[in-house]
């Protein structure tokens, strides 16, 4: 069975061999579905509509948090589902919520993949659950919003930094459209000390591409005010670095 590993491999190796027969228009089409994500075309097959039970604020702010991230619910829910199914992430126990304080229940719909959908619900728990815990983990929002002292962080600003077109592309692959947040924790843990302040070095800069993300504005000037004394890093670099160790990408190779 053809895996997202061995496709992407696969499709960089015709992209690399339509270039070497001189045909870089045939290879420009390849090298689009690489840069989008495609490859994950087969588990990706959208499935039947999923309703997701959540309470009316956090269904509101899900919604209104990923329009301002540019962030597709859908590949929200799907890596959801692949960090259920590996392990990575545990459904919290519901607490139930005291008389006459309970918050009135709404639905939000999307599509995921219908093998996905069929492999969580072979493990005995609804794959609505998975969805709802998972996105308002995203999201900060309901249970998840006291883990972040009781407040949810405002995407900032659009940041651009560039990086090596293949590290972009492992990053979108990895991170499921929560790179931004991503990088927000990137800044909390440097604020806390808990991680180096270093700036990745690539081992080939010769097609650098822009990297859009949008971090909280309040968390990224904190961190810039930390790196006043230090030469040659800037927030962005921190955010990246970080990326790389999450996600073990290794900044050194060059394809």
């Amino acid at each position: 069975m053809t895996t997202d590993r061995n496709l992407r491999a696969g499709l960089t190796a015709a992209s690399a061999r339509l270039k070497e027969v001189n045909s870089p228009e045939l290879a420009t089409y390849v090298d689009t579905v690489l840069s989008v994500g495609t490859f994950r075309v087969r588990e990706s097959a959208a499935g039947d509509n999923l309703t997701i039970r959540l309470p009316i604020t956090a269904r509101d702010h899900i919604k209104q948090a990923a329009a301002d991230m540019g962030v597709d619910l859908t590949s929200v829910v799907e890596e959801g589902f692949r960090q259920f199914l590996a392990g990575d992430f545990t459904v919290r126990t519901a607490n139930r919520d005291r008389r006459g304080a309970a918050q009135a229940k709404v639905n939000l719909n999307v599509r995921p993949s219908e093998a996905l959908h069929t492999q969580v619900a072979q493990t005995g728990t609804l794959p609505m659950h998975v969805a709802a815990d998972y996105l308002m983990k995203v999201f900060r929002t309901g249970p998840y919003a006291d883990n972040y002292e009781g407040k949810t962080l405002k995407p900032g600003k659009e940041r651009i930094p560039y990086v090596p077109r293949h590290v972009r592309e492992q990053i979108r692959a990895a991170a499921g459209g929560r790179a931004s947040l991503d990088i927000e924790e990137a800044f909390t843990k440097a604020l806390a000390g808990e991680i180096a302040l270093t700036a990745p070095v690539w081992a080939d800069s010769a097609d650098m591409v822009p990297f859009k993300v949008r971090p909280n504005d309040d968390l990224f000037d904190q961190v810039k005010d930390l790196l006043k004394d230090v030469k040659g890093v800037t927030p962005m670099h921190v955010g990246i670095a970080y990326l790389l160790e999450k996600y073990g990408i290794d900044p050194a190779a060059t394809s």
